[in-house]
């Protein structure tokens, strides 16, 4: 839309009105400016750059919000990581002091302390293998035994 001057004449702005006469000045002027576009154009960009601003502070805090929680999961991993290994030493250690209580020497020394003696003879008897009814030879009791243990020695993981 452009603006061009009425072909009419213009009244004099410093002229004062006569009386009983209309003024078209004010509405011809209404028509022909052009301010109010110009300011509404000036309004949007204002409300689009806040809307930018506004975005981009959103998304910067979210973005530091994120690196926030990465660094706070790398310290959880962390603390984990290291508790795991102190109990997997830890298992290590009571593992070696049951064999070493269990241990035939230390079975020994713990008897000659109650005040038992060994005995003059020692006798072995011999157990036959019992197969239970229905039972295959890989489902044996000792086997399901050893089978188990390996099995939960290979979930419990390397032991160094």
């Amino acid at each position: 839309m452009s603006a061009q001057p009425s072909p009419r004449s213009r009244p004099n702005p410093h002229a004062t009105p006569r009386p009983g006469s209309r003024s078209r000045g004010d509405g011809a002027r209404a028509r022909l400016t052009v301010a109010p576009e110009v300011a509404r154009r000036r309004l949007r960009a204002r409300l689009l750059m806040w809307g930018a601003a506004l975005v981009t502070v959103a998304s910067l805090f979210t973005l530091v919000a994120f690196h926030v929680l990465a660094a706070q999961s790398a310290f959880t991993l962390e603390r984990l990581s290291k508790e795991r290994t102190n109990e997997q030493l830890r298992y290590q250690r009571l593992r070696e002091a049951v064999a070493s209580a269990s241990s035939a020497q230390a079975v020994i020394r713990a008897s000659d302390k109650f005040g038992m003696v060994q005995a003059p003879a020692v006798v072995l008897l011999p157990v036959p293998s019992v197969r239970l009814a229905g039972a295959t030879p890989s489902t044996q009791p000792g086997d399901a035994q050893s089978s188990n243990y390996s099995k939960t020695k290979t979930a419990l993981g390397p032991t160094g």
